[in-house]
């Protein structure tokens, strides 16, 4: 029987999801990592912490340990497109590292050393969960993510990521983990929901909001593994 892997940086994240999903049982690891059972899956769920370098290592690590068939990574988001609201969902066509910068080098900012840019998430597991969130009627939208090692609180500066990256939201690890996981061969979609518009009233927002958009990310999430 194929494995998921669940992903989510933070505590009040992977929570909602432990608890809408019946995550229950604790397994011994790097990370705080709870398993299950949803519909025909056996589940997985890695609270890997905040930033790149921790998503990556969390990947990396649930590849290496479980070998899961599909992976998802949940949590939330800041909106740089005016057209996303609260609560709303952004599901990552492609992602890209904004703080990653060689240009002094040729490349384009964002790029890394290995060409690479815009990072695809799995279209087939992308696909799945936009349909299945269609079908649930709710606020969902394509696009593209954005990440950084750091939490923009700025609104001058998130409106030149939107200017230089076309990027709808941004956040801290989905970029990184989506590098990871197609490297490594294991399918991967990039699920957020948005808890603020990037700026200066971010943090107030992201507080206010993380565990009801942590909660419509679950519900999603248990329906896509469920049909």
């Amino acid at each position: 029987m194929s494995m998921v892997a669940l992903f989510a940086a933070e505590g009040a994240e992977a929570q909602a999801l432990r608890g809408q999903l019946s995550l229950q049982e604790a397994l011994d690891g790097p990370w705080v990592i709870h398993q299950g059972e949803l519909g025909r899956y056996p589940v997985v769920l890695i609270e890997t912490g905040v930033g790149k370098a921790a998503a990556a290592a969390a990947v990396a690590y649930a590849k290496v340990r479980f070998n899961p068939s599909q992976s998802f990574w949940v949590g939330v988001a800041g909106a740089l497109n005016p057209d996303l609201k609260t609560l709303d969902l952004i599901l990552a066509q492609d992602a890209v590292q904004y703080d990653v910068d060689i240009t002094a080098f040729g490349r384009a900012p964002g790029e890394l050393a290995t060409g690479e840019r815009f990072i695809p998430a799995d279209a087939g597991l992308t696909s799945r969960v936009l349909r299945t969130a269609l079908a649930m009627g709710l606020p969902i939208y394509l696009g593209r993510i954005a990440s950084a090692d750091r939490f923009l609180a700025h609104r001058s500066e998130a409106e030149e990521v939107r200017r230089v990256f076309a990027a709808d939201a941004v956040e801290m690890e989905g970029a990184a983990a989506l590098w990871t996981a197609k490297r490594m061969g294991m399918p991967m979609a990039l699920l957020r929901a948005i808890t603020d518009q990037a700026g200066s009233e971010a943090p107030v927002a992201f507080e206010t909001f993380l565990e009801s958009a942590s909660k419509r990310l679950a519900g999603l999430i248990g329906q896509v593994l469920s049909t």
